[in-house]
């Protein structure tokens, strides 16, 4: 794909993503947040005990009169009330049957019942309601089925879309109307309820409506992953090509380093220092007025990109320098990491650069050196002002650096020229600050070790 093509494609995905609308997602749900929000158990509980006017919520009858009124005026539901009942109705769950369990079960004395079936996710096992039906036996409760007439005998097969039941003699209701009648007892003038169920009933509605249909936010959700799929050849194009450029900057950026600071000069096998890893490379920086010294840029690793002078990473028995991690060992140097953080790096355009002291594998460097660092006034003098002493033993400096799109064209030139500034703010033209390193280092070593 050309690059005018992929940009005309890029700028339409644009267009059609600027007229979405904003939206935030909602705080999620009591039984959202448990993760338990499409289990039937926790539903079916929650429905039979609002229901239940001898339940503990306060509600008395207000919730059980707005769903049997409700049931009576649909159109599909033959259901008579008498005001007279709601003293008599009897609620239970899990009820046996010969072969099965009733869901929920309401009854009243020997006048009528209603047998409920309830589905979330799954659907009707194996001639379920056929079963339910023909019931002639409810166990564990006081209602003999058999002695109330067939016209008041009542089947509800609770499902989120209305899914038809196998027996006819189930009606099917949606999860979203008995929403709604549970809805109608919070909008109502039933009177004062605690505020600890209303809190609860309207909780459980919540979950109803967000679990059954796309509210707002998922809708924008949906409308963008299908974006991601019309595009997904231009997308998958240009997030190969950010991935080759972030690999090379995470592979070469002591050359790329070089290059930009002005001060940095890259050396290769220079006398009297060990031969570094083939990925990794040295730099030559200024050490005070007339001096040099010798820096290694640790390469290829985005979690962990030192840079740091050759003695100030000791190998401790052998006692000398060591540029991978072989304990017992004395590390300190300057450290950024593009892949840990990369998130930083792309949302906010910020480079994070770090003086970090390592575990060593020795118990005495380790703390000894941070005890040192983080107590001493001359180090808080020499630092940079955008640099923070955080009082840790391992990362023991922090400084935040702008990555300036604008300026240098792109983020990965943006990123090194960062970077360079860092380098030079505690480097670079900070000599007091790596003397005194150098002398806490020194200090460790003696009186410690």
């Amino acid at each position: 794909m050309t690059l005018e093509d992929l940009t005309r494609r890029l700028d339409d995905m644009g267009r059609r993503l600027d007229r979405l609308p904003e939206t935030e997602e909602p705080p999620p749900t009591t039984l959202q947040l448990l993760n338990r929000s499409r289990q039937e158990g926790d539903w079916q509980q929650l429905l039979a005990y609002f229901l239940d006017p001898d339940a503990p919520h306060r509600l008395d009858h207000a919730a059980l009169e707005q769903f049997l009124r409700g049931l009576r005026n649909r159109d599909d539901v033959h259901f008579e009330l008498s005001r007279f009942d709601l003293e008599n109705i009897q609620v239970a769950t899990e009820v046996p049957i010969p072969d099965g369990r009733i869901d929920l079960l309401l009854w009243c004395e020997e006048k009528w019942f209603i047998l409920c079936e309830l589905k979330i996710d799954a659907s009707e096992g194996d001639g379920q309601t056929m079963k339910y039906a023909a019931a002639e036996t409810f166990q564990n409760v006081d209602l003999d089925p058999t002695a109330i007439t067939e016209p008041r005998q009542h089947y509800l097969f609770i499902t989120p879309d209305g899914s038809p039941p196998e027996s006819d003699a189930f009606t099917a209701v949606e999860w979203s109307w008995i929403a709604s009648q549970l809805r109608a007892v919070l909008d109502s003038d039933y009177g004062s309820y605690p505020v600890r169920t209303t809190s609860q009933l309207d909780d459980f509605v919540d979950t109803i409506e967000t679990e059954l249909t796309m509210t707002e936010h998922e809708q924008n959700e949906a409308a963008k992953a299908e974006l991601y799929v019309d595009y997904y050849d231009e997308l998958a194009e240009v997030t190969s090509a950010f991935q080759t450029e972030w690999d090379d900057l995470i592979d070469n950026w002591g050359r790329r380093l070089a290059a930009t600071l002005d001060a940095a000069r890259l050396v290769e096998d220079p006398e009297g220092v060990p031969s570094v890893p083939e990925e990794d490379v040295l730099l030559e920086l200024p050490d005070g007025e007339d001096r040099h010294r010798y820096w290694l840029c640790r390469q290829a690793n985005g979690n962990w990109s030192w840079l740091f002078p050759t003695d100030w990473w000791t190998h401790l028995e052998r006692d000398e320098p060591v540029y991978r991690n072989e304990k017992p060992n004395a590390r300190v140097g300057f450290l950024h990491r593009p892949s840990s953080d990369r998130e930083t790096v792309l949302e906010n355009h910020e480079l994070t650069f770090y003086l970090r002291n390592a575990p060593s594998g020795n118990d005495d460097f380790y703390p000894g050196f941070a005890q040192r660092f983080n107590a001493d006034d001359e180090i808080l003098a020499a630092l940079p002002d955008r640099t923070e002493r955080r009082g840790r033993k391992s990362n023991a400096l922090e400084a935040t650096y702008e990555i300036d799109l604008d300026e240098h064209g792109d983020l990965f030139a943006g990123y090194v020229a960062a970077l360079a500034t860092a380098v030079d703010e505690h480097i670079v033209s900070n000599h007091d600050l790596v003397e005194r390193i150098d002398e806490l280092y020194q200090e460790t070593r003696e009186e410690d070790l």
